[in-house]
């Protein structure tokens, strides 16, 4: 089977029919120029090689690793902020990937980004009440009246009071911020909501306050999200599915219970194992990884993780392996994984 089935395979497993979003064989490679000054090459960055995966209409999709690893890129990719070096993306059936501006300004309205800096997203010199009501002027929405009693709706059901609309970014805190900047995704109705680590700049007690509104909203609104993070506590709390990523590539997707709970690849049960456990004296056997990830201009043969992986065979260092369903459902691309 191969990877894009794969992700066909899953896909009907979860979520109520066909996918809201389909990525196929996604790719992006960037130039960059290595050596000294007197001789320099460009050579290929591998942001994101090959990877597949769909997301269902009302459902949450996870994806999670460390830093670098393309999570961000394939946010990027998905809604045309970068061009694909190859693949495709699908929304609602139709083809996106390199449309025109013309067309992708209609498409805006259905899908928004919430950056990781709610302080860098957001405009210094305008007061926040008018940022929120700009995408409803841009994409002339209702008239004048209209568009003041709706910004003041989705700013008071991101539990901000009346007195903090008529003020700037920074007359407010952070929790504030990223609260403005999800009002703002939030008042165009979208039917996609892409989370690039939205909750990563802010104190552990405003996460969860925000995190706990974002998971009410998409409820109640009917939202489909990506959620990026390298938390995977708060990934375990808010996405029904979790794709873990390594080096541009796709190592494990999966419902996230059956992931958190029993994990199949090596590197998704290393990253599990480093949770810290919040009951004082219980400990969790560790699952240390050797070394650092390789360069993803230098990559290794094989599979890309087994150089520090604990489990790798001679297979591993020969072979890429596939994005293959066990027999539970989940996609793993690891030989050793398989052959169990």
């Amino acid at each position: 089977m191969n990877t894009q089935e794969g992700a066909s395979h899953v896909s009907r497993q979860t979520g109520n029919g066909t996918p809201l979003l389909k990525a196929t064989a996604l790719v992006k490679y960037y130039k960059i120029r290595r050596g000294g000054w007197l001789v320099r090459k460009k050579v290929d960055l591998k942001a994101v090689d090959d990877v597949s995966f769909s997301v269902n209409k009302g459902e949450t999709l996870g994806i999670v690793g460390e830093s670098g690893c393309g999570k961000s890129t394939i946010a990027r990719l998905v809604l045309n902020i970068d061009t694909p070096t190859s693949g495709s993306v699908v929304f609602k059936g139709r083809q996106i990937s390199g449309l025109p501006p013309g067309e992708w300004r209609k498409l805006r309205r259905q899908m928004q980004y919430v950056f990781q800096d709610p302080l860098g997203s957001l405009n210094p010199r305008m007061k926040i009440f008018d940022q929120v009501a700009e995408p409803l002027l841009i994409h002339n929405i209702a008239n004048n009246s209209e568009r003041r009693d709706k910004t003041a709706e989705i700013l008071r059901s991101m539990d901000l009071k009346d007195h903090t609309f008529y003020r700037y970014p920074f007359d407010l805190s952070g929790g504030q911020r990223q609260r403005v900047v999800l009002a703002r995704a939030l008042v165009l109705n979208p039917e996609l909501l892409v989370c690039d680590e939205p909750v990563s700049a802010l104190d552990v007690s405003i996460q969860a306050q925000v995190i706990n509104l974002l998971a009410e909203l998409t409820k109640r609104m009917g939202l489909t999200m990506i959620f990026i993070s390298h938390d995977l506590g708060i990934v375990r709390h808010v996405c029904e599915r979790v794709a873990v990523m390594y080096l541009g590539k796709i190592v494990e997707l999966a419902q996230g219970e059956l992931l958190f709970d029993n994990p199949a690849h090596p590197y998704t049960q290393a990253l599990l194992s480093a949770i810290p456990i919040p009951e004082p004296g219980l400990k969790r056997k560790r699952t240390l990884l050797k070394g650092d990830p390789p360069s993803p201009v230098d990559l290794p043969p094989g599979c890309r993780f087994h150089t520090r992986c604990y489990m790798a065979k001679q297979v591993c260092t020969q072979r890429i392996p596939k994005l293959k369903p066990l027999q539970d459902g989940r996609l793993v691309a690891c030989h050793v994984a398989h052959c169990e």
